[in-house]
């Protein structure tokens, strides 16, 4: 056997090196992965390492920094970024043979050049990695291509070219061998999902963001997962269905925060906020807002910022600061001016207008709107138009200028239900109410009098179910915080004492591991499994059934071992599924008359009891607190058990009894079957184990399993007393 040279070996270890970078990078460990290219990259370069594993970790390390870049709003990032890119070219054309991640490079780089807001820049090179992908037949590149060239149109505004973009992604993605990629799909789906939000088309995002959200979750791209929490929750607002909306979007916060990426954190607080306001939650609504003036200007688009000035003026203003609401709408409309934003330069303006009529500012109040309203003729139809009109109105009422008055009172209203804003429609009608009372028309009066009336009315109990609404959700946010504080707790004591075994520490992490692993199983074996099983008995009965007389008599028997191998599979799925899910949610607990709880039992197994010919004897138990659905199925197969391994031809009696003890009720299953001997007694709650063949006593070796699990669950423990050919009594306790 040849000696594999140092020189392998350090190759070996550069690219378990990269391995581990790119796992961390998946995971957006950010600082670790970029440390370990690092110390992939030098050691390298040092050793002579071959081309492609150096091209490899420039490739990696500028990923990682422009990643970073996005993350932190930081333009230094995007810098390094470009030098390791530019190296792997250098080292792309040192090394003609391989030129093969020429696709990767021009791509990666266009995705930096994209960060830096260098559009153009990045369009070319998106384009070259289509063209080079198509003339390769490189199906995961064109992909990519698209859906860079997506995300490019995306950050320019141009939403039409996005989408479209992003479908013919799609569309090539379904028609092509990688369409059952991971990698590929989320990224079609998020380009896809983001295109239709940015669109307001939130219908259609919605399908692709939860289908987004299920594969990204299978695949452990928490990236990709946040931003599908984040569009769905984003819907749910829309939607006004607030309280969903809010759980996704703490859940998107938390991995957002988790994994430091500020932009999406502050733009899922702006959202936060908002929905706090739609639920008349001002104070929690400001604490959001000023967090993100506070702590995330630095990486806050400009219309969030003039859009988070705005809605604190709103609030303010509703709140009857108007002081504090005017500053806040004179800071959106500074900024709005700095960065050109016509739209939101007139609705500022119109909300000065309104804030300085309410601090009796007329002169003022005027001032500001003639300035909006010749914006908005410039505009058109904009949002703050009916404000404004509505501010015209009040101020013609009051220099007594009536008919002007009722002229913008009228279309102010029509502007508002054509915008559906309530607040500015009771507004209208109150101008309008008032206008036509001061011209004697009090008919017309009465007539918007009563509108306003009701439409108050429904406003009110609109803010009383969002304020119920929002206590619902704070109380479900304070019993998360206190699980998570219990959860922390027990994690500190846990940690305090499984720091004296690393050994331990990594058994516990696979215990866990291997625990999920069983839930997932658990799933596919009732959904995925049992389906084909399920085929394999109907077709095996219908050719049964079909060609039954040209079936010769010694073959018929195969279709016997089919029914009850399935049979038997089944029956194996069902108490798996059930083993696997016992605990998996919390335990409800309340008063439990077991009496009547045995009652059911035998209820549920009088077929077996009758064909036995077995007698129950039940002496009289107590009442005990515990979970009542768990403790049922444990005398139910306590119950089974004893009537089922029955010694032959004596008919088999059971014995339920108790006894109370300081601190637990000891409760008993006696019969007078079989019994275990001895050396099989440890083995008969573990899962599968079987100490008799199928022909003699039918089961799935499970049934002992979930009694112990079910105990250990309600606190208690499980043991046997038995003898070979002498009966068999389980004891379990339940703890007071």
């Amino acid at each position: 056997m040849t000696k594999p040279t140092a020189l392998a070996m350090d190759a070996q270890q550069i690219k378990t090196l990269l391995q581990d970078s790119a796992k961390h990078y998946r995971n957006r460990l950010l600082k670790k992965a970029a440390n370990t290219a690092q110390i992939a990259l030098d050691f390298g370069k040092q050793e002579g390492a071959p081309a492609s594993d150096l091209i490899n970790a420039n490739i990696l390390l500028n990923r990682i920094y422009t990643t970073n870049g996005i993350y932190q709003g930081e333009s230094s990032f995007f810098d390094k970024a470009l030098d390791y890119i530019k190296a792997a070219k250098e080292l792309m054309l040192d090394n003609v043979n391989h030129t093969e991640s020429l696709t990767d490079i021009l791509l990666y780089e266009g995705m930096t050049r994209s960060g830096k807001a260098q559009y153009d820049q990045a369009q070319t090179l998106f384009q070259e990695v289509f063209e080079l992908s198509q003339m390769n037949e490189n199906e995961k590149g064109i992909v990519f291509a698209l859906t860079a060239m997506s995300r490019n149109a995306i950050l320019q505004n141009d939403f039409s070219a996005a989408l479209s973009l992003a479908e013919d992604a799609h569309s090539y993605l379904l028609s092509s061998k990688e369409a059952e990629n991971p990698e590929l799909l989320t990224e079609v789906l998020e380009k896809t999902a983001e295109a239709y939000i940015k669109r307001r088309e939130y219908s259609e995002s919605l399908e692709y963001s939860q289908s987004l959200l299920q594969i990204s979750r299978k695949s452990g791209d928490i990236e990709k997962e946040l931003t599908a929490l984040k569009y769905i929750a984003i819907v749910c607002g829309v939607k006004a269905n607030y309280k969903i909306g809010m759980q996704y979007f703490f859940e998107a916060l938390d991995k957002s925060e988790q994994i430091g990426y500020r932009p999406s954190t502050a733009h899922i607080l702006v959202n936060i906020a908002t929905i706090y306001a739609h639920l008349y939650n001002y104070d929690d609504a400001l604490d959001r807002y000023q967090r993100v003036l506070e702590e995330f200007d630095d990486v806050t688009d400009n219309n969030t910022r003039v859009a988070v000035y705005n809605n604190s003026g709103n609030i303010y203003y509703a709140t009857d600061r108007h002081k504090e609401a005017l500053g806040c709408f004179q800071k959106s409309l500074e900024l709005a001016e700095l960065y050109q934003h016509r739209e939101m330069i007139a609705h500022s303006l119109a909300q000065l207008s309104r804030a300085e009529y309410r601090l009796k500012s007329f002169g003022k109040s005027l001032i500001y709107a003639e300035k909006a309203a010749q914006q908005i003729e410039e505009l058109g139809d904009v949002n703050g138009k009916q404000i404004n009109q509505l501010n015209l109105a009040k101020l013609h009422l009051r220099s007594n200028d009536l008919a002007k008055a009722l002229e913008l009172g009228k279309e102010g209203t029509a502007t508002a239900i054509q915008l559906k804003d309530d607040a500015s429609v009771l507004r209208g009608y109150k101008v309008l109410a008032n206008t036509h009372k001061m011209l004697g028309n009090f008919e017309n009066a009465l007539d918007y009098q009563i509108k306003y009336s009701k439409l108050q009315a429904e406003t009110a109990k609109t803010q009383r179910n969002r304020r119920f609404l929002d206590l619902e959700i704070r109380h479900a946010l304070k019993e998360q915080e206190k699980e998570i504080s219990a959860l922390t707790k027990e994690n500190e004591y846990q940690s305090l004492l499984l720091s004296q075994s690393d050994q331990i520490a990594r058994q516990n992490e696979e215990l866990l591991s291997a625990n999920e692993d069983l839930r997932q199983f658990a799933y596919v074996a009732s959904h995925d499994l049992k389906e084909p099983l399920r085929m394999i008995s109907s077709y095996s009965n219908l050719i049964e059934r079909h060609f039954g007389d040209k079936i010769p008599e010694d073959k018929k028997q195969y279709f016997a071992y089919i029914s009850d191998g399935t049979r038997r599979m089944n029956n194996l799925l069902e108490d798996l599924l059930r083993y696997a899910t016992i605990g998996k949610s919390g335990i409800d607990k309340d008063t439990v008359d077991i009496n009547r709880m045995l009652e059911v039992c035998q209820f549920n197994l009088k077929v077996r009891i009758e064909e036995n010919n077995a007698t129950v004897d039940v002496s009289n138990l107590p009442n005990i607190y515990t979970n009542k659905p768990l403790l049922n199925q444990l005398f139910q197969n306590l119950l089974s058990n004893a009537i089922k391994f029955r010694k032959p031809d004596v008919d088999p009696i059971v014995l339920v009894r108790h006894e109370e003890k300081e601190s637990e009720h000891i409760f008993s299953v006696a019969d007078n079957g079989i019994g275990i001997a001895e050396e099989f007694q440890e083995r008969i709650f573990v899962i599968f184990q079987r100490l008799h063949s199928r022909a003699k006593y039918e089961g799935t070796g499970i049934g002992l399993a979930i009694c112990q699990k079910i105990a250990h669950k309600l606190g208690g423990r499980i043991w046997l007393e038995s003898e070979a050919g002498e009966g068999c009594t389980f004891y379990f306790s339940i703890p007071k």
